[in-house]
Protein backbone atom coordinates (compact mmCIF):
# COMPACT_ATOMS: atom_id res chain seq x y z
CA UNK A 1 0.00 0.00 0.00
CA UNK A 2 1.18 3.51 -0.78
CA UNK A 3 2.17 5.57 2.22
CA UNK A 4 0.36 8.76 3.16
CA UNK A 5 3.37 10.77 2.00
CA UNK A 6 3.47 9.02 -1.39
CA UNK A 7 -0.23 9.58 -1.98
CA UNK A 8 -0.08 13.26 -1.01
CA UNK A 9 2.97 13.88 -3.16
CA UNK A 10 1.35 12.24 -6.19
CA UNK A 11 -1.86 14.25 -5.80
CA UNK A 12 0.09 17.49 -5.51
CA UNK A 13 2.05 16.70 -8.69
CA UNK A 14 -0.85 15.47 -10.77
CA UNK A 15 -4.14 17.06 -9.77
CA UNK A 16 -3.57 20.16 -11.88
CA UNK A 17 -2.43 18.27 -14.98
CA UNK A 18 -4.54 17.19 -17.92
CA UNK A 19 -5.26 13.46 -17.98
CA UNK A 20 -5.27 11.94 -21.46
CA UNK A 21 -7.79 9.27 -20.47
CA UNK A 22 -10.42 10.82 -18.26
CA UNK A 23 -12.39 7.65 -17.68
CA UNK A 24 -10.65 4.28 -17.56
CA UNK A 25 -13.49 1.74 -17.59
CA UNK A 26 -11.56 -1.26 -16.34
CA UNK A 27 -8.32 -2.59 -14.97
CA UNK A 28 -5.78 -3.14 -16.33
CA UNK A 29 -5.51 -0.88 -19.38
CA UNK A 30 -5.55 -2.79 -22.70
CA UNK A 31 -1.98 -1.54 -23.16
CA UNK A 32 -1.04 -4.19 -20.57
CA UNK A 33 -2.92 -7.07 -22.19
CA UNK A 34 0.00 -9.17 -23.37
CA UNK A 35 -1.38 -12.59 -24.39
CA UNK A 36 -1.06 -12.64 -28.18
CA UNK A 37 -2.41 -16.18 -28.68
CA UNK A 38 -4.81 -16.84 -25.80
CA UNK A 39 -6.02 -20.43 -25.18
CA UNK A 40 -9.61 -20.04 -26.38
CA UNK A 41 -10.68 -23.60 -25.55
CA UNK A 42 -9.46 -23.09 -21.99
CA UNK A 43 -11.16 -19.70 -21.77
CA UNK A 44 -14.45 -21.17 -22.96
CA UNK A 45 -14.24 -23.93 -20.34
CA UNK A 46 -13.39 -21.47 -17.56
CA UNK A 47 -16.25 -19.22 -18.63
CA UNK A 48 -18.70 -22.14 -18.62
CA UNK A 49 -17.63 -23.12 -15.08
CA UNK A 50 -17.95 -19.52 -13.90
CA UNK A 51 -21.44 -19.32 -15.39
CA UNK A 52 -22.49 -22.28 -13.26
CA UNK A 53 -21.32 -20.45 -10.11
CA UNK A 54 -22.43 -16.94 -11.09
CA UNK A 55 -24.85 -16.82 -14.04
CA UNK A 56 -24.42 -13.74 -16.21
CA UNK A 57 -26.43 -12.13 -18.98
CA UNK A 58 -24.51 -10.87 -22.00
CA UNK A 59 -24.04 -7.17 -22.67
CA UNK A 60 -23.38 -7.31 -26.40
CA UNK A 61 -21.32 -4.67 -28.22
CA UNK A 62 -21.27 -4.97 -32.03
CA UNK A 63 -18.63 -2.82 -33.73
CA UNK A 64 -18.65 -1.12 -37.13
CA UNK A 65 -15.07 -0.24 -38.19
CA UNK A 66 -15.60 2.69 -40.54
CA UNK A 67 -15.80 6.46 -40.15
CA UNK A 68 -16.31 9.20 -42.71
CA UNK A 69 -13.03 10.87 -43.75
CA UNK A 70 -12.37 14.21 -42.03
CA UNK A 71 -9.73 16.91 -42.25
CA UNK A 72 -8.09 16.76 -39.74
CA UNK A 73 -8.02 12.98 -39.63
CA UNK A 74 -10.21 11.14 -37.07
CA UNK A 75 -12.12 14.30 -36.19
CA UNK A 76 -8.90 15.79 -34.82
CA UNK A 77 -9.13 14.09 -31.44
CA UNK A 78 -10.38 10.49 -31.61
CA UNK A 79 -7.99 7.84 -30.24
CA UNK A 80 -10.14 4.78 -30.95
CA UNK A 81 -9.26 2.35 -33.76
CA UNK A 82 -11.18 2.99 -36.99
CA UNK A 83 -10.91 2.68 -40.76
CA UNK A 84 -11.74 5.35 -43.35
CA UNK A 85 -15.06 4.68 -45.09
CA UNK A 86 -14.93 4.53 -48.89
CA UNK A 87 -18.19 2.82 -49.89
CA UNK A 88 -21.04 0.44 -49.07
CA UNK A 89 -19.25 -2.56 -50.63
CA UNK A 90 -16.74 -2.67 -47.77
CA UNK A 91 -19.61 -2.73 -45.26
CA UNK A 92 -21.12 -5.72 -47.07
CA UNK A 93 -17.74 -7.50 -46.89
CA UNK A 94 -17.41 -6.66 -43.21
CA UNK A 95 -20.83 -8.08 -42.34
CA UNK A 96 -19.91 -11.40 -43.96
CA UNK A 97 -16.84 -11.61 -41.72
CA UNK A 98 -18.87 -10.51 -38.70
CA UNK A 99 -21.15 -13.48 -39.31
CA UNK A 100 -18.13 -15.79 -39.50
CA UNK A 101 -16.90 -14.60 -36.14
CA UNK A 102 -20.40 -15.10 -34.72
CA UNK A 103 -20.39 -18.71 -35.92
CA UNK A 104 -17.13 -19.31 -34.03
CA UNK A 105 -18.69 -18.04 -30.79
CA UNK A 106 -22.18 -19.52 -31.16
CA UNK A 107 -21.49 -22.50 -28.90
CA UNK A 108 -20.18 -20.15 -26.21
CA UNK A 109 -23.56 -18.46 -25.89
CA UNK A 110 -25.92 -21.40 -26.44
CA UNK A 111 -27.28 -21.09 -22.89
CA UNK A 112 -26.81 -17.33 -22.51
CA UNK A 113 -29.43 -14.60 -22.43
CA UNK A 114 -28.89 -11.12 -23.79
CA UNK A 115 -29.05 -8.25 -21.30
CA UNK A 116 -28.57 -5.41 -23.80
CA UNK A 117 -27.28 -4.75 -27.33
CA UNK A 118 -25.19 -1.78 -28.43
CA UNK A 119 -24.16 -1.18 -32.06
CA UNK A 120 -21.21 1.20 -31.92
CA UNK A 121 -18.39 2.50 -34.02
CA UNK A 122 -16.61 3.67 -35.96
CA UNK A 123 -19.98 4.86 -37.21
CA UNK A 124 -22.86 2.42 -36.99
CA UNK A 125 -25.34 4.53 -38.98
CA UNK A 126 -23.27 4.34 -42.19
CA UNK A 127 -25.39 1.42 -43.44
CA UNK A 128 -28.24 1.79 -45.93
CA UNK A 129 -31.72 1.81 -44.38
CA UNK A 130 -32.52 -1.73 -45.57
CA UNK A 131 -29.50 -3.22 -43.74
CA UNK A 132 -30.68 -2.53 -40.17
CA UNK A 133 -33.04 -5.55 -39.97
CA UNK A 134 -30.10 -7.71 -41.13
CA UNK A 135 -27.92 -6.42 -38.27
CA UNK A 136 -30.35 -7.82 -35.72
CA UNK A 137 -30.81 -11.01 -37.75
CA UNK A 138 -27.04 -11.56 -37.44
CA UNK A 139 -27.43 -11.28 -33.67
CA UNK A 140 -30.33 -13.78 -33.73
CA UNK A 141 -28.15 -16.25 -35.63
CA UNK A 142 -25.95 -16.46 -32.53
CA UNK A 143 -28.37 -15.91 -29.64
CA UNK A 144 -31.74 -16.98 -30.99
CA UNK A 145 -34.58 -14.65 -30.10
CA UNK A 146 -33.82 -11.17 -28.80
CA UNK A 147 -35.80 -10.48 -25.59
CA UNK A 148 -38.42 -7.83 -26.21
CA UNK A 149 -37.71 -5.92 -23.01
CA UNK A 150 -34.01 -5.14 -23.42
CA UNK A 151 -32.29 -1.97 -24.57
CA UNK A 152 -31.13 -2.13 -28.22
CA UNK A 153 -29.00 0.91 -29.07
CA UNK A 154 -27.54 2.21 -32.31
CA UNK A 155 -24.86 4.89 -32.15
CA UNK A 156 -24.19 7.33 -34.98
CA UNK A 157 -23.43 10.85 -36.14
CA UNK A 158 -26.14 13.45 -36.79
CA UNK A 159 -25.76 13.93 -40.56
CA UNK A 160 -26.18 10.22 -41.33
CA UNK A 161 -29.55 9.84 -39.61
CA UNK A 162 -32.73 10.53 -41.55
CA UNK A 163 -36.39 9.54 -41.38
CA UNK A 164 -36.18 6.44 -43.63
CA UNK A 165 -33.23 5.07 -41.65
CA UNK A 166 -34.81 5.79 -38.29
CA UNK A 167 -38.11 4.21 -39.37
CA UNK A 168 -36.31 1.02 -40.48
CA UNK A 169 -34.31 0.96 -37.25
CA UNK A 170 -37.51 1.22 -35.21
CA UNK A 171 -39.25 -1.46 -37.27
CA UNK A 172 -36.23 -3.78 -36.99
CA UNK A 173 -36.22 -3.65 -33.19
CA UNK A 174 -33.85 -0.84 -32.20
CA UNK A 175 -35.33 1.22 -29.37
CA UNK A 176 -32.58 3.71 -28.50
CA UNK A 177 -30.47 6.13 -30.56
CA UNK A 178 -27.17 7.47 -29.22
CA UNK A 179 -26.12 10.55 -31.16
CA UNK A 180 -22.45 11.61 -31.13
CA UNK A 181 -23.00 15.36 -31.38
CA UNK A 182 -19.86 16.57 -29.53
CA UNK A 183 -20.42 20.24 -30.49
CA UNK A 184 -23.34 22.35 -31.75
CA UNK A 185 -21.68 25.60 -32.79
CA UNK A 186 -20.36 25.90 -36.35
CA UNK A 187 -16.85 27.13 -35.53
CA UNK A 188 -16.41 24.42 -32.90
CA UNK A 189 -17.59 21.74 -35.33
CA UNK A 190 -15.25 23.04 -38.05
CA UNK A 191 -12.20 22.28 -35.91
CA UNK A 192 -13.00 18.55 -36.17
CA UNK A 193 -13.63 18.56 -39.92
CA UNK A 194 -17.09 17.08 -39.40
CA UNK A 195 -19.94 18.18 -41.68
CA UNK A 196 -22.87 18.12 -39.30
CA UNK A 197 -25.07 21.05 -38.38
CA UNK A 198 -27.11 21.81 -35.29
CA UNK A 199 -30.23 21.76 -37.49
CA UNK A 200 -29.58 18.11 -38.40
CA UNK A 201 -29.20 17.22 -34.72
CA UNK A 202 -32.56 18.64 -33.68
CA UNK A 203 -34.45 17.49 -36.77
CA UNK A 204 -33.40 13.92 -36.09
CA UNK A 205 -34.12 14.19 -32.38
CA UNK A 206 -37.65 15.33 -33.31
CA UNK A 207 -38.06 12.32 -35.62
CA UNK A 208 -36.88 9.98 -32.85
CA UNK A 209 -39.43 11.49 -30.49
CA UNK A 210 -42.20 11.03 -33.09
CA UNK A 211 -41.22 7.39 -33.57
CA UNK A 212 -40.93 6.64 -29.87
CA UNK A 213 -37.17 6.02 -30.03
CA UNK A 214 -35.34 6.88 -26.82
CA UNK A 215 -32.44 9.27 -27.36
CA UNK A 216 -29.09 10.04 -25.82
CA UNK A 217 -26.71 12.82 -26.84
CA UNK A 218 -22.92 12.97 -26.39
CA UNK A 219 -21.31 16.37 -25.80
CA UNK A 220 -17.63 17.12 -25.14
CA UNK A 221 -16.31 19.95 -22.99
CA UNK A 222 -12.75 21.28 -22.92
CA UNK A 223 -12.76 21.85 -26.71
CA UNK A 224 -10.18 24.25 -28.20
CA UNK A 225 -11.36 27.79 -27.65
CA UNK A 226 -14.43 26.75 -25.67
CA UNK A 227 -15.70 28.85 -22.77
CA UNK A 228 -18.04 28.01 -19.92
CA UNK A 229 -20.83 30.06 -21.46
CA UNK A 230 -20.53 28.42 -24.88
CA UNK A 231 -20.55 24.99 -23.26
CA UNK A 232 -23.67 25.89 -21.28
CA UNK A 233 -25.35 27.13 -24.45
CA UNK A 234 -24.97 23.67 -26.01
CA UNK A 235 -26.40 22.05 -22.89
CA UNK A 236 -29.36 24.44 -22.86
CA UNK A 237 -30.24 23.51 -26.43
CA UNK A 238 -30.04 19.76 -25.77
CA UNK A 239 -32.03 20.03 -22.53
CA UNK A 240 -34.58 22.22 -24.34
CA UNK A 241 -35.02 19.48 -26.94
CA UNK A 242 -36.21 17.11 -24.21
CA UNK A 243 -33.23 14.73 -24.32
CA UNK A 244 -33.37 12.67 -21.15
CA UNK A 245 -29.87 11.19 -21.19
CA UNK A 246 -26.76 13.30 -21.81
CA UNK A 247 -23.22 11.99 -21.85
CA UNK A 248 -21.08 15.03 -21.05
CA UNK A 249 -17.38 14.32 -20.84
CA UNK A 250 -14.04 16.06 -20.97
CA UNK A 251 -12.02 16.01 -24.18
CA UNK A 252 -9.22 13.44 -24.26
CA UNK A 253 -6.05 14.94 -25.72
CA UNK A 254 -3.20 12.54 -26.36
CA UNK A 255 -0.96 10.86 -28.89
CA UNK A 256 -0.45 12.35 -32.34
CA UNK A 257 -4.00 13.64 -32.75
CA UNK A 258 -4.44 17.01 -34.44
CA UNK A 259 -5.76 18.58 -31.26
CA UNK A 260 -2.71 17.39 -29.30
CA UNK A 261 -0.21 18.42 -31.98
CA UNK A 262 -1.70 21.67 -33.31
CA UNK A 263 -4.21 23.10 -30.82
CA UNK A 264 -2.43 22.88 -27.49
CA UNK A 265 -2.27 26.66 -27.21
CA UNK A 266 -6.05 27.06 -27.52
CA UNK A 267 -7.07 24.20 -25.21
CA UNK A 268 -8.62 25.23 -21.90
CA UNK A 269 -6.40 24.50 -18.91
CA UNK A 270 -7.21 21.72 -16.47
CA UNK A 271 -8.44 24.38 -14.03
CA UNK A 272 -10.75 25.81 -16.69
CA UNK A 273 -12.03 22.32 -17.49
CA UNK A 274 -12.81 21.86 -13.80
CA UNK A 275 -14.85 25.08 -13.90
CA UNK A 276 -16.73 23.72 -16.93
CA UNK A 277 -17.42 20.50 -15.06
CA UNK A 278 -18.75 22.42 -12.05
CA UNK A 279 -20.90 24.74 -14.17
CA UNK A 280 -22.40 21.85 -16.14
CA UNK A 281 -23.05 19.89 -12.95
CA UNK A 282 -24.94 22.74 -11.35
CA UNK A 283 -26.91 23.51 -14.51
CA UNK A 284 -27.98 19.92 -15.14
CA UNK A 285 -28.96 19.39 -11.52
CA UNK A 286 -31.06 22.55 -11.67
CA UNK A 287 -32.81 21.14 -14.75
CA UNK A 288 -33.79 17.93 -12.95
CA UNK A 289 -30.98 15.64 -14.13
CA UNK A 290 -29.16 13.35 -11.74
CA UNK A 291 -25.60 12.09 -12.11
CA UNK A 292 -25.69 8.45 -13.19
CA UNK A 293 -21.92 8.23 -13.69
CA UNK A 294 -18.97 10.58 -13.63
CA UNK A 295 -20.05 11.75 -17.12
CA UNK A 296 -23.68 10.57 -17.61
CA UNK A 297 -26.72 12.63 -16.66
CA UNK A 298 -30.29 11.33 -16.75
CA UNK A 299 -33.81 12.44 -15.85
CA UNK A 300 -34.89 8.93 -14.89
CA UNK A 301 -34.34 7.35 -11.52
CA UNK A 302 -35.46 3.73 -11.81
CA UNK A 303 -34.46 0.76 -13.96
CA UNK A 304 -38.10 0.37 -15.06
CA UNK A 305 -38.01 3.84 -16.61
CA UNK A 306 -34.63 3.38 -18.24
CA UNK A 307 -35.37 1.79 -21.63
CA UNK A 308 -38.11 4.27 -22.47
CA UNK A 309 -35.99 7.29 -21.63
CA UNK A 310 -32.62 6.73 -23.24
CA UNK A 311 -30.65 5.64 -20.20
CA UNK A 312 -27.42 3.80 -20.97
CA UNK A 313 -28.36 0.32 -19.69
CA UNK A 314 -25.48 -1.33 -21.60
CA UNK A 315 -22.91 0.57 -19.56
CA UNK A 316 -24.80 0.05 -16.31
CA UNK A 317 -24.60 -3.68 -16.95
CA UNK A 318 -20.84 -3.44 -17.48
CA UNK A 319 -20.62 -2.12 -13.93
CA UNK A 320 -22.64 -5.09 -12.64
CA UNK A 321 -20.26 -7.79 -13.74
CA UNK A 322 -20.38 -9.58 -10.38
CA UNK A 323 -23.05 -8.93 -7.77
CA UNK A 324 -23.84 -11.00 -4.67
CA UNK A 325 -27.50 -11.83 -4.02
CA UNK A 326 -28.95 -13.56 -0.96
CA UNK A 327 -31.29 -15.74 -3.04
CA UNK A 328 -29.39 -16.32 -6.28
CA UNK A 329 -25.80 -16.01 -5.12
CA UNK A 330 -23.32 -14.08 -7.27
CA UNK A 331 -24.69 -13.04 -10.64
CA UNK A 332 -24.26 -10.22 -13.11
CA UNK A 333 -23.23 -9.46 -16.67
CA UNK A 334 -20.38 -10.14 -19.03
CA UNK A 335 -19.46 -8.14 -22.12
CA UNK A 336 -18.84 -9.59 -25.56
CA UNK A 337 -17.21 -7.18 -28.01
CA UNK A 338 -18.07 -8.59 -31.45
CA UNK A 339 -16.24 -7.42 -34.55
CA UNK A 340 -13.36 -5.11 -35.38
CA UNK A 341 -11.48 -3.92 -32.24
CA UNK A 342 -14.19 -5.34 -29.98
CA UNK A 343 -13.26 -5.76 -26.31
CA UNK A 344 -14.74 -8.68 -24.37
CA UNK A 345 -14.75 -9.03 -20.58
CA UNK A 346 -15.38 -12.62 -19.54
CA UNK A 347 -14.94 -11.91 -15.86
CA UNK A 348 -15.24 -14.84 -13.51
CA UNK A 349 -15.15 -15.33 -9.75
CA UNK A 350 -12.44 -14.78 -7.12
CA UNK A 351 -11.41 -18.44 -7.51
CA UNK A 352 -11.30 -18.20 -11.33
CA UNK A 353 -11.02 -14.49 -12.20
CA UNK A 354 -11.48 -14.73 -15.98
CA UNK A 355 -10.15 -13.01 -19.10
CA UNK A 356 -10.29 -9.79 -21.12
CA UNK A 357 -9.90 -10.00 -24.90
CA UNK A 358 -9.39 -7.43 -27.67
CA UNK A 359 -10.02 -8.17 -31.34
CA UNK A 360 -7.73 -7.02 -34.14
CA UNK A 361 -7.54 -3.23 -34.50
CA UNK A 362 -6.75 -3.27 -38.22
CA UNK A 363 -9.41 -4.51 -40.59
CA UNK A 364 -6.95 -6.49 -42.75
CA UNK A 365 -5.71 -8.37 -39.68
CA UNK A 366 -9.29 -9.00 -38.52
CA UNK A 367 -10.03 -10.58 -41.91
CA UNK A 368 -6.72 -12.50 -42.00
CA UNK A 369 -7.44 -14.26 -38.70
CA UNK A 370 -10.90 -15.32 -39.83
CA UNK A 371 -9.61 -16.45 -43.23
CA UNK A 372 -7.18 -18.70 -41.35
CA UNK A 373 -9.99 -20.11 -39.19
CA UNK A 374 -8.74 -18.37 -36.04
CA UNK A 375 -10.49 -16.17 -33.53
CA UNK A 376 -9.68 -12.59 -34.65
CA UNK A 377 -7.84 -11.68 -31.46
CA UNK A 378 -5.01 -9.16 -31.17
CA UNK A 379 -4.33 -9.46 -27.43
CA UNK A 380 -5.81 -10.75 -24.19
CA UNK A 381 -5.28 -10.62 -20.45
CA UNK A 382 -5.78 -13.29 -17.81
CA UNK A 383 -7.05 -11.73 -14.60
CA UNK A 384 -5.60 -12.57 -11.24
CA UNK A 385 -7.49 -11.92 -8.01
CA UNK A 386 -5.98 -8.41 -7.46
CA UNK A 387 -7.07 -7.47 -11.01
CA UNK A 388 -10.63 -8.68 -10.44
CA UNK A 389 -10.78 -6.65 -7.25
CA UNK A 390 -9.46 -3.52 -8.97
CA UNK A 391 -11.75 -4.07 -11.93
CA UNK A 392 -14.75 -4.16 -9.58
CA UNK A 393 -13.61 -0.90 -7.99
CA UNK A 394 -12.97 0.78 -11.37
CA UNK A 395 -16.40 -0.18 -12.67
CA UNK A 396 -18.28 0.78 -9.53
CA UNK A 397 -16.36 4.05 -9.39
CA UNK A 398 -18.12 5.14 -12.59
CA UNK A 399 -21.41 5.32 -10.67
CA UNK A 400 -19.71 7.35 -7.89
CA UNK A 401 -20.64 4.73 -5.26
CA UNK A 402 -18.73 1.68 -3.97
CA UNK A 403 -20.78 -0.65 -1.77
CA UNK A 404 -18.53 -1.87 1.03
CA UNK A 405 -20.85 -4.75 1.96
CA UNK A 406 -20.87 -6.04 -1.61
CA UNK A 407 -17.08 -5.80 -1.79
CA UNK A 408 -16.66 -7.73 1.47
CA UNK A 409 -19.11 -10.41 0.33
CA UNK A 410 -17.18 -10.97 -2.90
CA UNK A 411 -13.58 -10.61 -1.75
CA UNK A 412 -13.66 -11.33 1.97
CA UNK A 413 -11.90 -8.12 2.93
CA UNK A 414 -12.73 -4.54 3.88
CA UNK A 415 -13.04 -1.96 1.09
CA UNK A 416 -12.14 0.76 3.59
CA UNK A 417 -8.91 -1.00 4.59
CA UNK A 418 -7.84 -1.62 1.00
CA UNK A 419 -6.17 1.58 -0.28
CA UNK A 420 -6.98 3.34 2.99
CA UNK A 421 -4.37 6.07 2.50
CA UNK A 422 -5.86 6.98 -0.90
CA UNK A 423 -9.43 7.13 0.39
CA UNK A 424 -8.30 9.31 3.30
CA UNK A 425 -6.42 11.74 1.07
CA UNK A 426 -9.45 12.20 -1.20
CA UNK A 427 -11.72 12.53 1.82
CA UNK A 428 -9.56 15.34 3.25
CA UNK A 429 -10.03 17.25 -0.01
CA UNK A 430 -13.79 16.81 0.05
CA UNK A 431 -13.73 14.50 -2.99
CA UNK A 432 -15.27 11.46 -1.31
CA UNK A 433 -17.15 10.42 1.79
CA UNK A 434 -16.86 7.18 3.76
CA UNK A 435 -19.38 5.56 6.07
CA UNK A 436 -20.04 2.04 7.32
CA UNK A 437 -21.87 1.18 4.09
CA UNK A 438 -19.26 2.21 1.56
CA UNK A 439 -17.51 5.04 -0.26
CA UNK A 440 -19.14 7.78 -2.33
CA UNK A 441 -17.53 10.31 -4.67
CA UNK A 442 -18.77 13.81 -3.88
CA UNK A 443 -17.96 17.41 -4.76
CA UNK A 444 -15.27 17.50 -7.44
CA UNK A 445 -14.39 13.84 -6.81
CA UNK A 446 -15.90 12.58 -10.09
CA UNK A 447 -13.66 14.98 -12.03
CA UNK A 448 -10.60 13.40 -10.41
CA UNK A 449 -11.51 9.75 -11.07
CA UNK A 450 -8.44 9.20 -13.33
CA UNK A 451 -6.19 10.37 -10.51
CA UNK A 452 -7.95 8.09 -8.04
CA UNK A 453 -7.72 5.12 -10.42
CA UNK A 454 -4.02 5.71 -11.00
CA UNK A 455 -3.31 5.75 -7.29
CA UNK A 456 -5.21 2.61 -6.31
CA UNK A 457 -3.79 0.60 -9.25
CA UNK A 458 -0.21 1.90 -9.06
CA UNK A 459 1.35 -0.99 -7.14
CA UNK A 460 -0.46 -3.63 -9.18
CA UNK A 461 0.56 -2.06 -12.50
CA UNK A 462 4.21 -2.18 -11.39
CA UNK A 463 3.79 -5.90 -10.60
CA UNK A 464 2.15 -6.61 -13.96
CA UNK A 465 4.96 -4.92 -15.86
CA UNK A 466 7.56 -6.91 -13.94
CA UNK A 467 5.75 -10.16 -14.72
CA UNK A 468 5.46 -9.29 -18.39
CA UNK A 469 9.15 -8.37 -18.65
CA UNK A 470 10.04 -11.79 -17.28
CA UNK A 471 7.81 -13.75 -19.65
CA UNK A 472 7.92 -11.67 -22.86
CA UNK A 473 7.62 -13.63 -26.09
CA UNK A 474 7.56 -11.78 -29.44
CA UNK A 475 4.12 -12.02 -31.13
CA UNK A 476 3.67 -14.35 -34.10
CA UNK A 477 3.28 -12.48 -37.41
CA UNK A 478 -0.15 -12.29 -39.07
CA UNK A 479 -0.38 -12.32 -42.86
CA UNK A 480 -3.05 -9.78 -43.86
CA UNK A 481 -5.45 -10.73 -46.62
CA UNK A 482 -5.47 -8.54 -49.71
CA UNK A 483 -8.57 -6.37 -49.54
CA UNK A 484 -10.78 -6.00 -52.61
CA UNK A 485 -10.54 -2.70 -54.44
CA UNK A 486 -13.62 -0.57 -53.85
CA UNK A 487 -14.60 1.77 -56.62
Amino acid sequence: MLTVEEVEAHIERQHGRRHSNKVLHGHPSPLLWNHRDPPMTQIQAERARAQMVAPKHVSLYVATPYCLPTDPDRCGFCLFPSEVFTGQAELETYLRYLQREGEMYRSWFAQSQLGSIYFGGGTANLYRADVYPKLLDIVRDVFGQIPGNIEVTLEGIPQLFNRPKLERMKAAGFNRISMGVQQLQDDMIKLSGRKQTAKQVFQNLDICNELGLATSVDLIFGWPGQTVERMLDDLRQVVGAGVQHITHYELNVAGRSDFAMNHAATLPSSAQNLEMYKASREYLRAQGYHQDTVYDWAKTATEEEAIGAGRYVYEEQMRGFLTPDAERGAHGYETWGWGFAGCSYFVGTPSSPGWAIMNATRIDEYYAHLDAGRFPIERAYQYELPDLMLNWIFQRMQSCWLDGREFASLFGTSLHDEFATVWQAFERRGWLEQDEHGIRLVGDGPFYVPLLQTLIAMDRVVDIRKQQAEMFVPPAPVTPRRLPTVA
